[in-house]
C-alpha cells in the first residue's frame, strides 16, 4: 500500500479516535508535547496487507524516524490486517479502542513515560537510554545521572551505534553535572530535530521561551 492509501485509511478512522489527527502513514493524539503517542501502519510483504504498530516515542531523544522501542503490534504477534476485507475499518476501530487507545492514555506525562518504559527491557540499551533522557527532561537530575552510568557501562564502544549513543549520554551527563540549564536546553534541541524529522512541526505545542 502507498502512503496516500494509509493516509485515507487513517481519516476514516478518526472519528474513533477522539483528538487525533493523520499524516501520512500515521495517528497521532494532538496536540503533541515532548512525547508522541500514535499508531502508525506499516507495510507487510503482502502488497495489500499490513501491520499496525501501536506506540509512544520521547522526541526529546534526537531520531530520524519513528521508532517502536515503547510499543506493540495492534492485535499482538504477527497480526496483519488486509485494506481489502470488506470489515477492515469496524474491526480496526474495535481493536484501537480495545487495545490502542488503553495504552497510549497510560502516557500523559513525561514521567508517564518513564514507568512504562520500565516494562521493557533493560537489556536494549534506547530502554536506559531513554528514560534517563526523559528523567533529565523531568528535572530529576541525580536519578538521570545514575541511569546515564549505567547505560554507559553497558554500551559496547566498538558498535558504531552503541557509541552514537555513548556520545549523546556523556553529552546530555556532562550539562546535567555541570548546569542543568543547558541540559534542558539540549534537550529542547533535539526535541525540536525530531519533531522536524518526523514532519510534525505544525501539530507540536510552541512552549514560551
Amino acid at each position: 500500500m502507498k502512503k496516500k492509501e494509509f493516509e485515507t485509511l487513517g481519516r476514516r478512522l478518526l472519528p474513533d479516535l477522539p483528538g487525533f489527527a493523520v499524516k501520512g502513514e500515521l495517528l497521532f493524539a494532538q496536540p503533541i508535547a515532548q512525547i508522541l503517542r500514535g499508531v502508525c501502519f506499516d507495510r507487510s510483504i503482502d502488497t495489500r496487507s499490513f501491520y499496525v504498530e501501536v506506540f509512544v516515542q520521547p522526541l526529546f531523544v534526537p531520531s530520524k524516524h519513528l521508532v517502536f522501542n515503547f510499543g506493540r503490534r495492534l492485535g499482538g504477534g504477527c497480526r496483519s490486517w488486509n485494506a481489502d476485507a470488506p470489515d477492515v475499518i469496524a474491526e480496526l476501530s474495535a481493536e484501537l479502542r480495545r487495545d490502542a487507545l488503553p495504552f497510549l492514555s497510560h502516557v500523559e506525562s513525561v514521567l508517564d513515560f518513564v514507568e512504562v518504559a520500565k516494562s521493557f527491557s533493560s537489556a536494549n540499551p534506547h530502554t536506559p537510554k531513554a528514560i534517563a533522557f526523559a528523567l533529565a527532561r523531568a528535572g530529576q537530575t541525580s536519578q538521570a545521572v545514575e541511569v546515564l552510568d549505567q547505560l554507559l557501562s553497558q554500551l559496547d564502544l566498538n558498535v558504531a551505534w552503541q557509541r552514537e549513543i555513548a556520545d549523546q549520554a556523556k553529552a546530555l551527563k556532562a550539562k546535567l553535572v555541570t548546569n542543568p540549564i543547558e541540559a534542558q536546553q539540549q534537550l529542547d534541541a533535539w526535541e525540536a530535530e525530531t519533531v522536524h524529522n518526523l514532519g510534525l512541526d505544525d501539530f507540536v505545542i510552541k512552549r514560551p521561551i
